[in-house]
């Protein structure tokens, strides 16, 4: 009935047509809202979504989706910014009372802290939220901070052999460097440190479980063929972000290290086109340049092209300290059989100058649980930044990565799952972030598949503090073999 209405359908309208008690009526509406195949417009009544469209044509009932609420306790550490769950069997924490250590102890033995950040990286995160097999991340409600340098991990250096004990493993490929040139500098003054205090504090709390109780990090997700491309040359890449905003049918988020007027200028005409055609375009920017502000350039477009007291081009007023280039949006399939959502990693600056600090290769994908994750960390990112406040556009970023990724797992339904042995012949996409990308290159994932950064490299160095807005790709599997082996990535456009 509300499908077939040629205007939304009030409850009085209900009430005559089925004749039956309100509360019965109540209950199947809010049903319908819940499973998202009609929404309520106040003042005017119940219109069926593009959901419940397809629901109808159907000829069964939809599989379902049930959301449960579910929480973690994660820690940071403070040289880094590297992240662990609390339960990870292997991270040995102790307070300050458990340590039994002087003040003068505790100094002469503590590293120093350099990564003052205070804020979790929603990103950063959510690689390490635990969820059953067949359940997927919906939402990740904004982290409160539990304690603040009050917890400890004690790790036993031996300068002789190089060797470190009481990492997590995680965390070895940046720590244990960091933590033998400690050691070393430090190595007179802790002569006097007594041994057997030294061997109590490395043995592992009895609340510590075997890690096979513990849920793995999230692994890469299943990418299918022709969802993803190496861009290797400058006007390719400008010619593949122009077709994506060309082809935005209704958002796009341009994620960018910094900005000034010249270049905004530049893309101005590709910003009101998308405008006029009512897609909503958000501006992350990292920085400006003082001399070259871009940010009265964007204000000045967003008035030109305001309706009234809506804006469709948002930005951050103040910088959000990101460092990464990253270009979404959503677009209708040529053939009119729905729509899908690209994005672009890396290249030369688009909102910047033209200067040296380009990322090539850049990469496209057009994986919507690839772009979901890169989604949910910028939104998150811009939730941390100070200034106006635009919820709205944050929030609708979440809904739009928690929509790509659910449509990812319904796909993942239809696919017959592989053999054992299928699995190594398959292509996945790992998304990093912000102080995991310093991580890439090293260790396991030396030599393993290609590494695609939407950033400089040497933004992520060895003991620094955490890149804020850092994305980087991980593609392994037969099409992304590494540069030294005989063959050669994709190059195509998905």
């Amino acid at each position: 009935m509300i499908s077939e209405a040629p205007q939304p359908v009030t409850l009085t309208q209900l009430r005559e047509t089925f004749q039956v008690h309100d509360r019965l009526l109540i209950e199947s509406v809010v049903t319908l809202v819940r499973a998202g195949w009609a929404a309520m417009n106040l003042g005017e009544g119940l219109a069926i979504t593009e959901q419940g469209r397809q629901t109808l044509s159907k000829s069964g009932r939809p599989q379902s989706t049930v959301v449960r609420k579910a929480s973690t306790s994660l820690y940071m550490e403070r040289v880094c910014g590297l992240l662990e769950r609390e339960t990870q069997s292997g991270l040995n924490v102790r307070t300050q009372r458990d340590l039994g250590m002087t003040r003068a102890e505790l100094d002469r033995s503590t590293l120093a802290v350099r990564n003052p950040r205070n804020s979790l990286s929603i990103g950063q995160a959510q690689g390490l939220l635990p969820h059953r097999a067949g359940e997927w991340i919906r939402w990740v409600g904004e982290p409160r901070m539990h304690t603040k340098g009050n917890e400890f991990v004690p790790v036993h250096v031996d300068v002789v052999s190089r060797t470190v004990t009481g990492l997590p493993r995680t965390w070895e490929p940046l720590l244990t460097e960091v933590l033998l040139q400690t050691a070393h500098e430090r190595e007179e003054e802790m002569r006097e440190f007594p041994q057997e205090k030294i061997a109590q504090l490395i043995a592992q709390p009895h609340r510590a479980k075997a890690a096979s109780s513990r849920p793995a990090r999230t692994a890469g997700l299943r990418l299918p063929p022709r969802s993803a491309a190496l861009i290797l040359d400058g006007s390719e890449f400008l010619s593949n972000v122009r077709r994506i905003l060309n082809e935005a049918e209704a958002s796009v988020l341009i994620m960018v290290s910094a900005i000034d007027a010249g270049t905004v200028k530049l893309w101005e005409p590709q910003l009101k086109d998308a405008l006029s055609r009512g897609v909503r375009v958000d501006v992350l920017w990292g920085q400006t340049d003082n001399d070259d502000d871009g940010t009265p350039e964007l204000k000045r477009i967003a008035f030109q092209n305001s309706a009234g007291a809506v804006r469709t081009l948002r930005f951050n007023a103040r910088p959000a300290g990101t460092v990464s280039q990253v270009v979404i949006a959503d677009r209708r399939i040529d053939n009119g059989s729905g729509s899908t959502v690209t994005a672009i990693l890396g290249g030369v600056p688009l909102l910047h100058g033209t200067g040296d600090h380009h990322s090539l290769p850049a990469l496209v994908v057009s994986d919507p649980g690839v772009v979901a994750q890169i989604a949910r960390a910028a939104a998150g990112w811009w939730a941390e930044t100070d200034g106006e406040d635009f919820s709205a556009a944050i929030d609708r970023w979440r809904r739009l990565a928690s929509d790509w990724e659910e449509s990812t797992r319904s796909l993942e339904d239809q696919r017959p799952n592989p053999a054992l042995s299928e699995t190594e012949n398959l292509d996945t996409a790992q998304v990093v972030l912000d102080a995991d990308c310093a991580l890439l290159g090293r260790g396991e994932t030396r030599n393993d598949g290609v590494i695609v950064r939407a950033y400089r490299a040497e933004v992520s160095e060895i003991g620094g503090p955490a890149p804020r807005g850092a994305v980087a790709v991980h593609l392994r599997g037969p099409s992304w073999l590494p540069p030294s082996a005989p063959a050669e990535a994709n190059t195509g456009s998905p």
